[in-house]
């Protein structure tokens, strides 16, 4: 899928989450192409079960909130809970371990609450594609970091695609710190963005445990694409705003759930 669909799907997801429908014709008009690529766009969005085909349009799938790229990642919020979050996630780590960081704010957490003692002396392995991760710990004497290359995606700043894929083919790490736009039992952990799902696939594979760290809001958000079912996980790091039901039937599932 090109980056010009899945961009124009991510902003259907955007409108419906505004106004709760959408139409065909208003569609093809705003993004200059025909109404059957409109169509197409709306029966794969059907398909991952965010919205329910109309009539000339769609509308929100019932009992369904939407997880689109501008409405989860405007800017930092939950600090706190993130915080906690990270804090408890970094204490899993330890000296020598090879670990991946995905991109995103919560991740971006767990760099940020490192020890200074493994900063400085923890023998790590840190893969990451997020920038926002090397600037945060690059500098760090204790870490050996590689940075995943690839097309650049300046809203999440990340980087994506075939060459960021491939990288990840040739490594193995013991642990994937993993975050999400969107955790459900039925659809497992999602994500707003297609591109970004197929670098997630490829970190799981690459990693032996899979830890998703993500605050309580998340819980109940369908994005656009989902990235593991949620019995593919090992762990999730989520706040104390967790719905107890949620948890419960992780846990059935196998699933560690740990919360702070």
């Amino acid at each position: 899928m090109d980056a010009g669909t899945e961009k124009r799907k991510t902003a259907i997801l955007e409108e419906l989450g505004q106004n709760q429908t959408v139409q065909v014709a208003d569609l093809s008009k705003r993004f200059g192409v025909s109404e059957v690529s409109i169509r197409r766009d709306l029966t794969h969005l059907e398909a991952t079960g965010a919205l329910r085909r109309i009539h000339g349009g769609a509308v929100v799938a019932p009992n369904t909130r939407l997880a689109s790229a501008s409405l989860v990642r405007p800017a930092p919020t939950r600090l706190p809970e993130k915080s906690r979050i990270g804090r408890a996630a970094a204490a899993l780590i330890s000296s020598g371990d090879r670990v991946i960081l995905d991109s995103g704010t919560t991740v971006l957490q767990v760099a940020t609450q490192l020890s200074a003692e493994l900063r400085q002396s923890g023998d790590l392995t840190v893969i990451t594609n997020s920038l926002p991760v090397v600037r945060e710990i690059g500098p760090c004497k204790g870490v050996h970091l590689i940075l995943l290359g690839g097309v650049y995606l300046s809203q999440y700043e990340a980087t994506v695609g075939p060459q960021t894929i491939e990288q990840l083919h040739t490594l193995h790490a013991d642990k994937l710190f993993l975050g999400a736009d969107g955790l459900t039992l039925a659809k497992g952990v999602t994500t707003a963005n297609v591109l970004e799902a197929e670098v997630n696939r490829a970190t799981i594979i690459a990693a032996s445990e899979v830890i998703v760290v993500a605050d309580s809001s998340k819980i109940g958000l369908i994005g656009l694409t989902t990235i593991a079912p949620l019995a593919g996980i090992s762990k999730l790091i989520t706040d104390t705003d967790a719905a107890d039901d949620f948890i419960a039937g992780l846990r059935r599932q196998g699933v560690e759930v740990i919360v702070v």
